[in-house]
């Protein structure tokens, strides 16, 4: 049986972005790119190439700022500038947008590094959840206090009140996802991350992971994502000083046996 995954790519867009977007389209890879308010403010151009190749992009804030260090207010401006900007390089295209996904930098939801209210995790699936934000996030776990849900609980009603909505997946069925808020979060979450950014130089060596082939061993191990019977969100990035690390390990998963589905969308 194919493994099949859908490709989400973060922090674009880079001096990379165009490259990316080339890699992706000819091997026929459909991707949601969540891209900084500020990046794509200095490089339009880069985003709307992509626009006119098909792909999707979607919201990762203006300042790539974590939602836990900032008030509601500062977050709710970051998103919102961004969504401007968003709107006019749509526009500049002539293409319609389609339905509105925001990822939150750091995937911190306002709650630091825990993706789902610790209540919600069992203590079966808890170690895959830990290894998630932990190696694949670069996070160091802990659970929230009541203010910080009550924080995130604040941060997705006004997603949701703004016209956010969830990424178009359908058969996510690991238990630790399926059965906790993450599989009905307004924000986009992941079930793998690829770590690519570890190998960035300020970051090697600081994970376990010193080279590709550890990121390709993290792919091997990993049980869940394995799991023929549910479908997979993968997170990348986009940052020009790993790009060959991030496209060699997309096209590891091709040499895996993984499928990339395309994102069910309807426009507005």
């Amino acid at each position: 049986m194919t493994k099949r995954a859908y490709l989400t790519i973060d922090d674009g867009p880079s001096e990379r972005f165009t490259d990316l977007i080339d890699f992706l389209h000819e091997r026929k890879i459909p991707a949601v790119f969540f891209n900084r308010g500020d990046a794509m403010e200095q490089d339009p151009d880069a985003v709307r190439y992509g626009i006119e190749r098909g792909y999707i992009m979607a919201n990762h804030a203006y300042s790539h700022r974590r939602a836990s260090t900032l008030s509601l207010e500062q977050i709710a401006a970051d998103i919102e500038r961004t969504e401007d900007i968003l709107d006019d390089i749509y526009w500049s295209c002539g293409v319609e947008r389609g339905p509105l996904y925001f990822r939150f930098p750091y995937m911190d939801r306002g709650m630091g590094p825990c993706l789902a209210e610790p209540k919600q995790i069992t203590e079966e699936h808890e170690a895959a959840h830990l290894k998630l934000i932990g190696s694949g996030l670069g996070h160091e776990p802990h659970k929230p206090n009541q203010a910080a849900i009550e924080k995130k609980n604040a941060i997705q009603s006004h997603l949701n009140e703004y016209g956010f909505q969830p990424l178009p997946v359908q058969n996510v069925n690991l238990p630790w996802y399926a059965n906790t808020e993450m599989a009905s979060a307004i924000d986009s979450l992941c079930t793998f991350s690829t770590s690519d950014w570890a190998l960035c130089e300020r970051h090697k060596g600081k994970y376990g992971f010193e080279t590709i082939d550890d990121l390709k061993t993290q792919i091997d191990n990993d049980p869940w994502l394995h799991d023929e019977t549910s479908n997979h969100i993968i997170l990348a990035h986009d940052q020009a000083e790993i790009y060959d690390v991030t496209t060699a390990l997309i096209d590891y998963f091709c040499e895996s046996g993984f499928e990339f589905l395309d994102f069910e969308t309807k426009t507005h």
